[in-house]
């Protein structure tokens, strides 16, 4: 079973993960960031990528029995796409970092032309044009097909995700062809033992038989699981957020697992303020160790889970090593 952290804000920029990093600026993405930063763009990813996750970051999540990381990575990687800063060396030296400790690689691409689903982690914010152009659809196809040329032999990666959080707007048509073309082109260049993920797009029910078939081989479907978003999940107490992991989360990983092998790319401890508001910090603290412990066994039966994310520059319940450091989540898994 994988058991991993994302490396969120690393080589694809998250305002809310890395706050400094945009301070004086209006940016809420990199591409705003690229553009409002002009020259000084390079010097200043180039100093992030150099000193956000090194090489100790892989050795101390080995030591507490991690033994995955999922990497978002931009369309962009590879450079000479204005107005960006390619990071595809910083990617090779990951992987070295994860060969050298015994981390498995997920390679997760989370932006796309024209963006996939509008939000800042798509690398522009706003509105959502992928599906809208047959050369956006191309670029991606094209990208991903890169991304396996280049990775093909590593040993540490164990799969490629086609594309992070798309919106559930989006045709499932073109979705769909997306992801055939791109499987397509994984298998000729990584054989069958590469898998390829796709997002269930908060709708497991949907995707769960998708490239279900004998003739798919190595499938893998991922859900996002996280209960501090939509409007239902806020009205819960803290007892609602316990039973909705350990029964319908369990319950849905059980039911999807007898078609497609299921990984939780995302989860957190994180929760609407008020959940645990009027208590003492010792009581939230119990409160949220308690969240993570239904959540780890809700995900038992899953192929693997991946916490969103590995640090940022806030404390709380989205930052894995400060969940590990003060108690919240177990010092070694």
């Amino acid at each position: 079973m994988l058991r991993g952290v994302n490396l969120g804000g690393w080589l694809v920029l998250e305002r809310w993960i890395t706050q400094s990093l945009f301070n004086g600026l209006l940016a809420t993405d990199e591409t705003g960031f690229c553009i409002e930063c002009g020259d000084s763009k390079n010097e200043k990813l180039r100093k992030h990528r150099k000193s956000f996750i090194t090489e100790a970051d892989f050795e101390w999540l080995a030591g507490r029995g991690i033994n995955a990381v999922r990497i978002p990575v931009s369309h962009w990687l590879f450079g000479n796409l204005e107005p960006y800063v390619g990071a595809d060396d910083t990617l090779d030296q990951a992987f070295e970092w994860a060969a050298k400790n015994n981390l498995k690689v997920i390679l997760d691409i989370h932006t796309a032309p024209g963006s996939q689903n509008g939000w800042d982690h798509s690398g522009k914010a706003g509105k959502i044009t992928w599906h809208k152009s047959n050369q956006n659809i191309e670029t991606s196809i094209n990208f991903v097909t890169r991304l396996a040329e280049r990775y093909k032999d590593a040993i540490s990666l164990w799969g490629i995700e086609l594309l992070n959080e798309p919106d559930g707007r989006i045709p499932e048509k073109i979705l769909k062809e997306y992801y055939l073309k791109s499987y397509v082109e994984i298998r000729k260049i990584c054989g069958d033992g590469v898998r390829v993920i796709i997002s269930d797009s908060f709708k497991p029910f949907v995707w769960h038989d998708f490239m279900a078939g004998d003739e798919y081989k190595n499938t893998v479907l991922d859900s996002h699981m996280y209960q501090c978003f939509r409007r239902r999940d806020k009205r819960l107490n803290l007892q609602g957020h316990l039973s909705k992991a350990k029964a319908e989360w369990r319950q849905q990983i059980d039911k999807v697992s007898r078609q497609t092998p299921v990984i939780v790319g995302e989860w957190s401890l994180g929760l609407d303020p008020s959940t645990l508001k009027n208590m003492e910090q010792k009581d939230r603290n119990a409160a949220l160790r308690e969240y993570a412990n239904a959540q780890l066994m809700a995900f038992a039966n899953a192929e693997g889970w991946f916490f969103w994310t590995y640090k940022t520059e806030n404390e709380g319940g989205w930052n894995f090593r400060h969940c590990v450091e003060t108690g919240l989540l177990p010092q070694k898994f």
